[in-house]
């Protein structure tokens, strides 16, 4: 060792350093595409996404005709519902925003609050459990649907998802990550006091956004007497409706009869004549929507809503 070049010392040092290095970055790299795939490739993401897929088939070719797959997308305002749709049905919102703020609350109840996993539905038969729940969350949407038009903060959020003036099934996915977030934030108690498990959750979520698609399609659909239990394209598309006859109106989100039970279902069920929110300015850009909430609340940009106060 006496007679070792120092340099050459030093090169190996710097070499096993680097190495050492290297073998971090691909374990961390490892890591990342493990935790992706878990929360890519799970049923709740391939589910929707095939669920997606179909709903798009039929109401994009129904609404557009021969032209079906050029039409639409040479709209700015349907690309931006596009990138929505990549968002969270690709799974970046779920990965980034949803799965550690669940990961973290469940924690916070194991912890402090185990009581609230009463499991109040574990005793019925499967279809029970499902119907039941499939209600139960369909309610607490319901109003915290209409709180998000009354709250001038969530207003804020929600406003994104009504600025599309051009209704289409990926309208359904034009919602800011905050409105987001606040939904399921809202379900996060009834979910843990139902205590449902995710076999039986699992396709009434598929179910739900292949109804939300075709909801926001914009076609006329009344779906005969099952319109009255469900929502139809033809009743929600009431609710998007610049009409100020049509305000605060149809605000259920799979089932119509919460409308029709506490009087906000529209006694003008006639096809709107446009639809956006009058006055409100939001930026038809992806990244720029995002802002839009911030500064909004901030009074840097926006209006007041014209549906505000309304009965």
């Amino acid at each position: 060792m006496s007679g070792a070049d120092p340099d050459a010392l030093d090169s190996r040092a710097g070499g096993s350093g680097g190495s050492a290095a290297m073998d971090q970055a691909i374990d961390l790299a490892r890591w990342a595409l493990g935790k992706a795939a878990s929360v890519w490739l799970t049923p709740q993401v391939v589910g929707s996404a095939i669920a997606v897929v179909l709903a798009l088939l039929v109401a994009v070719r129904l609404r557009f005709g021969p032209r079906a797959w050029t039409r639409p997308l040479r709209s700015p305002a349907v690309r931006t519902d596009a990138a929505y749709a990549v968002f969270y049905v690709g799974g970046f919102y779920a990965f980034v925003i949803a799965g550690p703020a669940y990961r973290l609350l469940s924690g916070l109840v194991e912890r402090h609050a185990p009581q609230l996993q009463l499991h109040l539905l574990s005793h019925l038969p499967i279809y029970a459990q499902f119907f039941a729940a499939s209600i139960i969350m369909d309610g607490v949407l319901y109003w915290t649907h209409r709180w998000m038009h009354r709250s001038p903060w969530l207003w804020a959020f929600h406003s994104v998802h009504h600025s599309q003036r051009e209704l289409t099934a990926l309208s359904n996915f034009r919602f800011h990550a905050g409105d987001v977030f606040v939904r399921g934030l809202a379900q996060f108690v009834p979910g843990l006091l139902l205590g449902v498990p995710a076999y039986v959750w699992l396709p009434s979520v598929w179910i739900q956004v292949a109804l939300d698609c075709l909801a926001h399609s914009g076609l006329g659909w009344s779906y005969g007497p099952l319109g009255a239990v469900i929502v139809s394209p033809g009743f929600h598309r009431v609710h998007h409706s610049a009409d100020p006859g049509h305000y605060n109106t149809n605000y259920g989100m799979t089932y119509s009869f919460w409308d029709r039970l506490f009087g906000t279902a529209s006694a003008r069920p006639e096809p709107p004549s446009r639809y956006g929110v009058p006055g409100l300015q939001v930026p038809e850009s992806f990244t720029r929507q995002l802002a839009f909430p911030f500064l909004f609340i901030a009074g840097a940009v926006g209006s007041r809503d014209p549906r505000e106060g309304e009965p």
